[in-house]
């Protein structure tokens, strides 16, 4: 009888074990699943942020709330200019701008040549001492190094890096083509005299930067689009906010839409291209 009741004990026991075994293969299975789930979130986040540096990556791509995901403007942001204000000369045309970028800006300082600091220091002096001759070849020292010096916003001058900015997702006729002036002239109404914000995506085949461009609150692709002076370039930038500003501007006949069948710019220029040849 005490042999049939410990037997009975002991398959209670190997019982409770297998149980308490299971459940817990149940809950480890649990964990990976969910720890899994967190990873494919955090990838899928990944793709569609910008860093954040004073976040790791995991973190930080985990715990962004979705308002900010859903910003189009900044997907695939790599960084973002603030520029001094910008000279009317610097617009070359109705998609592109030179502008200038403080050197004492955090992203720029670090980067600036010893030399450089060196011919703003030395070009000072040489102004200074009426010595224009050394002034002009220390200022060529600091142009083929991509500075300039250039008027803050109180006038006063600061070495400045220079950017070469492309307008993104947008085409202006050239100069010579019908609106090319006016869109032009535009740019240079928005812009003369602001400081610009630009995030940048790319740079292109010529060495500029692709972005958007902001001038007190306006994203300027878009008024240059509404008032019909710009093509939406939809075969580099698909947005369809771009499209739809293009679509009512044809629809009202502005700008360039006046005309019966304007040029698209980049048939032009593949044209002029093949002619050259």
């Amino acid at each position: 009888m005490y042999a049939s009741h410990t037997r009975r004990l002991l398959r209670r026991d190997r019982g409770a074990r297998a149980h308490g075994g299971a459940a817990r293969r149940r809950a480890s299975t649990s964990l990976l699943c969910f720890i899994g789930a967190i990873i494919l979130v955090a990838i899928s986040r990944h793709t569609l942020l910008p860093k954040v540096p004073f976040l790791g990556s995991f973190w930080r791509d985990l715990l962004a709330p979705d308002a900010y995901i859903a910003t189009p403007k900044f997907h695939g942001v790599k960084y973002e200019l603030h520029t001094l204000p910008v000279d009317a000369k610097a617009v070359a045309d109705g998609d592109t701008i030179t502008v200038y970028v403080d050197a004492a800006d955090p992203r720029e300082s670090g980067n600036v040549p010893r030399e450089v600091w060196e011919a703003v220091s030395e070009r000072t002096k040489a102004r200074a001492a009426k010595n224009y001759e050394k002034a002009d070849t220390l200022q060529n020292i600091i142009v083929d190094a991509g500075y300039r010096q250039v008027p803050d916003l109180t006038g006063e001058q600061v070495l400045a890096k220079k950017y070469r900015i492309r307008l993104r997702g947008i085409d202006a006729p050239e100069n010579s083509m019908p609106y090319g002036k006016e869109a032009k002239e535009e740019l240079v109404r928005l812009v003369q005299g602001r400081t610009l914000k630009i995030p940048i995506y790319e740079t292109d085949w010529y060495g500029r930067l692709v972005g958007d461009v902001y001038c007190n609150g306006v994203f300027v692709q878009e008024h240059m689009l509404k008032k019909g002076l710009t093509w939406h370039y939809s075969a580099y930038d698909q947005r369809p906010e771009l499209a739809e500003w293009e679509k009512q501007a044809h629809a009202s006949g502005l700008g360039l839409w006046a005309l019966l069948n304007p040029e698209k710019p980049w048939e032009w220029r593949k044209e002029k291209r093949t002619r050259r040849w």
